[in-house]
């Protein structure tokens, strides 16, 4: 990163080593705002042991409807140095989880690759990058065989919808220009099978959709724009109808204001299936609890 932040496509250029904050509220200091063992990401994430998962404080996104906020916005959490961090990876290592699961690293991704440079020989699992998908492909270079698996988000194709949902101009441009990066850097998804017989991930890039209301055909065309970067073959999709209108009631868009419905979900997911995706496609039963973790 050098003095001046460029991490993400916003390129703040800001000097976070002084003290300075950009969009992402984060100053040079990793901040963790809490780890755990998560039960309640795709099942060749969590499998049966789950997956050992650190949320990091902060975002370089600002999404109107964020189930996260109290950390992703306000920074809730504790300040850890790069040893700590790499302390705190073996330690969960020691759960017997299937990966470490790195939530909402963007903002700290140059330290990130500093701790994965000394702590990966230890590591005997995968290292999962879950992110916003609003990437800079030279930060995903950066993480060129230290990171295993890609979890990005591909949220918006509209870059109106991106502003006004996520003040994040261009999204589609950079989560695209990001995705291909990521499956040059690790490849098609790689499985193999744990000692209880469950399909985990050993590498390769899943990406997730989460259907809004009243955007179903912003959807379509996410998943258009995933099939003509990467191919369908190349990643698993992870395509979710868990929207979750509480955490957007103060925003004033009102279309926000309510779930996702049965036509708007199946629509998005016929089209998936007619692209010929393969992946993780939710019931509409499965919304709000099964991918929402307690903070």
């Amino acid at each position: 990163m050098g003095k001046l932040c460029t991490l993400c496509p916003r390129k703040c250029k800001i000097d976070r080593s002084k003290g300075d904050t950009g969009l992402c509220r984060s100053g040079n200091d990793i901040v963790v705002a809490r780890s755990m063992v998560h039960m309640w990401e795709e099942p060749p994430i969590s499998g049966t042991h789950g997956s050992g998962a650190i949320f990091f404080s902060g975002c370089s996104l600002r999404c109107v409807f964020c189930q996260n906020r109290p950390i992703s916005h306000d920074c809730v959490g504790k300040v850890m140095s790069e040893s700590e961090l790499g302390a705190l990876m073996l330690e969960l290592q020691e759960k017997d989880v299937h990966n470490i699961n790195l939530v909402t690293p963007t903002h700290f991704a140059d330290k990130i690759a500093s701790v994965l440079e000394k702590v990966k020989p230890r590591l005997n699992i995968p290292i999962v990058y879950n992110c916003g998908g609003y990437e800079s492909k030279e930060s995903v270079q950066m993480l060129k065989g230290l990171v295993d698996i890609y979890l990005p988000d591909f949220k918006y194709a509209s870059d109106s919808l991106a502003v006004k949902y996520s003040n994040a101009p261009k999204y589609s441009y950079y989560a695209a220009a990001a995705l291909a990066e990521m499956v040059e850097s690790v490849g098609r998804p790689v499985f193999f099978r744990d000692t209880s017989g469950e399909e985990i991930m050993k590498s390769g890039v899943i990406v997730r959709h989460l259907v809004l209301p009243s955007s179903r055909r912003d959807s379509m065309e996410v998943l258009d724009i995933i099939a003509k970067t990467v191919g369908v073959k190349n990643v698993r999709l992870s395509l979710m109808s868990q929207y979750t209108p509480e955490f957007a009631l103060n925003c004033n868009i009102p279309c926000l204001h309510r779930k996702v419905t049965s036509f708007e979900y199946n629509s998005v997911l016929d089209h998936a299936e007619k692209l010929g995706f393969e992946g993780y496609f939710q019931d509409r039963s499965s919304a709000c609890t099964n991918y929402t973790p307690e903070f």
